[in-house]
């Protein structure tokens, strides 16, 4: 699989989920967050990654378009395509070592694992993984900017 296939199947199956794609990023839009997500790259490594805003914290003035930082109340969350690799391995997508069906099926089980407990809560789920010890997602620390954990009363 090439990177514009890749690209390709990933804007599909984003789409799928509920996500819009405007510039290089996926936006999707739920009550009481906004999230954006999309590619990232760190030593070579390309990723998916994504950041959420919540929307009584910022307004949508504030929300920079292709900017997964301005606006957003976490620091970039790596999404891991493999739990059981160890390092960037874990992270990395591994285009030339996929195929189409393997990448779309394992791409869709990661946007439900990442994004159904904000579609289910959000607060809530943002307010619970928090305080336990700062987890969104098992071994993944999320780290809140401080009008967010203030907004939050944490």
């Amino acid at each position: 699989m090439d990177k514009k296939e890749l690209r390709k199947i990933t804007k599909k199956v984003y789409e799928e989920y509920g996500f819009e794609k405007k510039g290089k990023y996926y936006y999707l839009d739920l009550e009481d967050v906004y999230i954006c997500s999309g590619f990232s790259s760190m030593h070579g490594i390309t990723y998916l990654a994504y950041n959420f805003s919540i929307k009584a914290v910022h307004s949508e003035d504030e929300r920079e378009l292709n900017n997964m930082f301005d606006g957003y109340d976490s620091f970039e969350v790596q999404m891991v395509f493999d739990r059981s690799a160890e390092s960037y391995a874990q992270v990395g997508i591994r285009c030339e070592m996929w195929d189409e069906e393997k990448y779309a099926k394992k791409l869709e089980e990661l946007l439900h694992y990442y994004f159904d407990p904000y579609k289910k809560d959000a607060i809530n789920h943002i307010i619970r993984s928090f305080k336990e010890i700062g987890f969104v997602h098992k071994d993944e620390i999320i780290v809140l900017k401080i009008k967010a954990k203030q907004y939050l009363g944490l």
